[in-house]
């Protein structure tokens, strides 16, 4: 199988987005980009796969003005305070907004700030992207009094989502100043939308609270959130007047005390201002399924494409070891671009995923994040193997497929035998065995619900005696056990303390799937001597582990204990 490199395009969007047609095409190695700024629909036909249009197409006219806070559908203005929090703040008033006005949150910013799972510590530069990993790995939400923010390394752990996210649109990026359809479409009808910007305060009228940037391609160092619009806003309202009238409503971060009570206008004439635009949207209660089998918790990074020649149509599959009998029920997965049809098939190998039926097909308007129901759900029996694939077609895309593969932000971990890729779903690749993806899965959940009761137990957690040279790498292992019927993903955090208990190295691994060996790696200058490694497990039903499991490092020639402890 030839896989072709495909050159991915910059413009001001803070990722690259995915080879279109007309994008270079060179070589006979694996192709990837950074994944593309647009994402799923709100609802996905699961019948026909026949290619949906976007419902901003036809869902006009819109009126020349609209205000989210009209209709109760705006959560109060938080302060980020000094911390770059920007986009944890804007994805939690997506989502919130979203809910509004049937379901009121007041949902944790500080639990997305230490849980993001990323290189960054509680604030930096993320996206929407990270977030929505977050979400969808059901780490989170949490509620705000569970786990208030400004807190910076203290969340609590072991706190069950109060909501699993379903859908997450990623809307295309604004080509001009009146590309606004989909925009005002995504907020009229879903909820506020979390967006990137460049934020110069010298551009800020005070009088107007109007903002405009001039200079194109600067760096997007803000996220905000879109509630409304108004086409008459007037363009003599901003510091440097644009050739037209018109503004976006913008709910910003920075307290009721700044701006308009912490709002703002931003031109549509912004010359920055269009893209990573993400909006939060369908929700539902945590118990909808029993359990989370994924090798993505780290969730979409880059994108790539299969075959000799272009293709908007790839396979790719996910196997797992199923931990709980029970019904693969729906399926997770990140549609590339708008109008985009796929297929999903269940099978018991690889080899079977030819033979297999369909279990649902359809199209998803908007390009992102999607859960698919199966209208024909596949059981599962504890013990055996399972795999699940998809056929995308997504028009004017050739890098369909989503990848979890390190990056920037992100340094996810992988083995052979989880992700697979295919130009045709009869001839399969693992997908580590690709020059440059050996630690790369391709980002696809599986959702099940058990035969009987769901997940009541905790979870377990061993970690082997590991011995290391000081100044080397460290390779820690553990393994997560879970008693069947298990909810199949937890997180794990481990420290090394010293004798008088002090933590000198810490870290927290969500989204590890039961019965999976893994390593935690980490450069050790540590004196010579023994050291404790003490961890716990909480699974994503909200079992704990009580009692810490303990394990060895001895640094330097110091003998290594001949077992690991594994306590409930």
């Amino acid at each position: 199988m030839n896989w072709r490199p495909r050159g991915f395009f910059a413009g001001a969007a803070v990722l690259a987005v995915c080879t279109l047609a007309g994008g270079a095409a060179v070589g006979a190695a694996p192709r990837w980009s950074s994944p593309p700024s647009a994402a799923p629909s709100a609802v996905a036909s699961s019948s026909t796969g026949a290619a949906d249009a976007p419902p901003w197409e036809s869902a006009g006219p819109y009126p020349a003005s609209f205000d989210l806070r009209a209709e109760g559908r705006v959560s109060a203005v938080r302060q980020q305070e000094n911390y770059s929090t920007c986009w944890i703040q804007s994805a939690m008033a997506s989502l919130e907004s979203a809910l509004l006005p049937e379901r009121a949150y007041d949902l944790s910013e500080n639990n997305l700030a230490n849980h993001m799972a990323s290189k960054l510590v509680f604030e930096g530069h993320g996206d929407n992207r990270l977030a929505a990993a977050y979400f969808t790995r059901w780490d989170g939400p949490v509620l705000e009094r569970s786990d208030p923010y400004p807190r910076k390394g203290r969340s609590p752990e072991g706190l069950k989502p109060v909501l699993h996210v379903k859908d997450i649109l990623f809307l295309p990026d604004r080509t001009g100043p009146l590309d606004n359809d989909a925009l005002k479409w995504a907020v009229s009808t879903v909820g506020g939308v979390s967006c990137a910007m460049a934020f110069d305060p010298a551009r800020l009228d005070s009088r107007s609270w109007g903002y405009r940037s001039t200079a194109r391609g600067l760096f997007l160092d803000h996220y905000v959130t879109v509630i409304g619009w108004d086409d008459g806003f007037p363009a003599r309202w901003f510091l440097s007047e644009p050739p037209g009238d018109g503004a976006f409503l913008i709910k910003n971060s920075w307290g009721e005390d700044w701006g308009d009570h912490g709002y703002f206008w931003l031109s549509y004439y912004d010359a920055n201002f269009g893209h990573d635009m993400a909006v939060f949207g369908a929700a539902a209660d945590p118990d909808d399924h029993d359990a989370i089998y994924q090798h993505d918790p780290l969730g979409w990074s880059d994108s790539m494409g299969i075959g000799d020649a272009a293709s908007e149509t790839a396979w790719f599959a996910a196997r797992y070891h199923a931990v709980g009998s029970g019904e693969v029920t729906a399926v997770g997965l990140y549609v590339p671009v708008a109008a985009s049809t796929f297929e999903v098939r269940v099978a018991a190998s690889v080899d079977g995923i030819a033979r297999a039926a369909a279990a649902a097909a359809g199209s998803s308007p908007i390009g992102g994040y999607h859960t698919v129901d199966l209208t024909t759900p596949a059981p599962i029996v504890e013990g055996d193997d399972f795999v699940v694939a998809v056929r995308i077609t997504a028009p004017g895309c050739f890098d369909p497929v989503a990848l979890e593969r390190p990056s920037g932000l992100i340094a996810p971990s992988s083995a052979p035998g989880q992700s697979y890729v295919s130009a045709d779903g009869l001839r399969w690749t693992d997908v580590t065995s690709l020059p440059g993806l050996e630690q790369t899965d391709v980002c696809l959940k599986a959702f099940v619900d058990a035969d009987g009761e769901g997940d009541v137990l905790p979870p377990s957690l061993t970690v082997s005696p590991t011995r290391v040279r000081r100044g080397a790498a460290a390779r820690v292992p553990y393994r997560v056990a879970d008693p069947a019927f298990s909810s199949a993903s937890a997180t794990v955090a481990l420290s090394v303390l010293t004798s008088r208990g002090v933590a000198v190295f810490s870290t927290r691994v969500p989204g590890v799937q039961v019965g999976q060996t893994r390593e935690w790696s980490f450069r050790c200058d540590l004196p010579r001597g023994s050291y404790r490694v003490v961890g716990r497990a909480y699974d994503v039903a909200g079992n704990r582990q009580v009692i810490a499991s303990r394990g060895r490092l001895d640094v330097g020639g110091a003998t290594a204990s001949p077992h690991s402890s594994r306590r409930r």
